[in-house]
């Protein structure tokens, strides 16, 4: 019930531009979906940011936490808690008021026919699993008590119409400051909000992958790991109905990591920041 099947264009929001080295643009850049072309709407986010997350129901998209560059700073980075609102109907960006209730970046997200759900990351305190909802009827924020299963920070997720697919990412499992990259594939229901692990996990362990989701299955794009330092391409596939993954054997041209993703009824398109297969 949550397929956006009237879906007609996609949005990315924020990230990192090299030119200036290190620049975050503002940006919101639209993806037309008929024609394949991308053009920019008029506004922008309300603050310059990357390594936030998205959520999306029907009338409007939400852009959750990450970080901006603030030279004025030691360290020179700022941490947000911010929630911007992409109205669809006019593409007109605004803040609904109601934020993270706290503030972090290199999280995941993903969206159910009520809810969006933000999920772990990182910010001045260590990593999280933390997870916040917002309520679509309302855009108010809360935390429904069920977290990630570890502290995770870098995954991505994909959805069905009755669960959330959180997949790869760096996990922290306890005693500190142990740091894994995973495989590891997490399900949230959405009817009960509790986790749990379907059993099948993706081909390969990374961090700042992508994904996208049709009605009938979810696809997790690239990734990056280190050491050594890899970059990417495969494409792991989640079937919703029996949930198994498999690589469905067509991966994507380059490797990519740290990029972001949308969906059409009929395609799915991976943008950001590209680097060649190591």
């Amino acid at each position: 019930e949550s397929w956006p099947e009237s879906a007609t264009d996609g949005y990315f929001g924020g990230g990192r531009q090299p030119n200036p080295p290190g620049g975050i643009p503002g940006k919101v850049e639209k993806l037309d979906f008929s024609t394949e072309t991308c053009s920019l709407p008029s506004n922008k986010l309300s603050k310059a940011r990357r390594s936030l997350a998205a959520v999306s129901s029907n009338s409007y998209g939400y852009f959750g936490g990450g970080y901006e560059i603030r030279p004025d700073l030691s360290p020179s980075f700022n941490v947000l808690d911010t929630i911007d609102r992409l109205d669809f109907s006019n593409e007109t960006t605004s803040l609904p008021g109601n934020n993270l209730p706290e503030r972090r970046y290199a999280l995941g997200a993903v969206s159910s026919s009520s809810y969006g759900y933000f999920a772990g990351g990182g910010g001045f305190s260590p990593p999280t699993g933390l997870i916040d909802r917002i309520d679509f009827s309302n855009e108010t924020t809360s935390a429904p008590g069920n977290n990630l299963p570890l502290n995770t920070w870098s995954t991505s997720a994909v959805s069905s119409g009755s669960y959330g697919y959180f997949g790869g990412g760096v996990s922290f499992p306890p005693p500190p400051p142990t740091r894994t990259i995973s495989a590891t594939v997490d399900r949230l229901d959405f009817s009960s909000e509790t986790f749990s692990a379907p059993g099948n996990n993706l081909s390969q362990a990374r961090e700042l992958l992508s994904a996208v989701s049709s009605s009938s299955y979810g696809y997790f794009g690239g990734g990056y790991t280190t050491p050594p330092q890899t970059y990417y391409d495969t494409v792991d596939r989640i079937d919703f109905s029996n949930e198994t993954t498999s690589e469905p054997g067509n991966n994507l041209p380059v490797g990519l990591s740290d990029g972001a993703a949308c969906s059409s009824s009929s395609y799915g398109y991976f943008g950001g920041d590209r680097k060649s297969v190591k």
